[in-house]
């Protein structure tokens, strides 16, 4: 949940399902960020499951790229889930 908190790493979800898989460049580009600030991001969602990363080597050029591609994923929330997640317990 807290890989979701973030409206940048939501653009970036939703870019993805739309767009397949991008390498870092042109999620940045589409985004209108740094390509620092898109990495930063994309780690982050890769950390938690939420993106996976490829590297291909360009063909006839030195050079590879990583492409980033949306996990099938589903998160069900609930009350318990948030209190829990905000530090609430379940006596007050």
């Amino acid at each position: 949940m807290d890989s979701l908190g973030h409206p940048l790493r939501l653009r970036i979800i939703a870019l993805l399902r739309v767009n397949g898989p991008l390498y870092l460049a042109d999620i940045a580009k589409k985004l209108g960020v740094s390509r620092a600030l898109a990495k930063v991001h994309l780690s982050r969602l890769q950390r938690a499951g939420i993106v996976t990363s490829r590297i291909e080597l360009v063909p006839g050029e030195a050079k590879a790229l990583r492409y980033y591609q949306l996990v099938d994923f589903s998160i069900t929330v609930t009350p318990d889930i948030i209190a829990k997640l905000a530090g609430e317990s379940h006596e007050q």
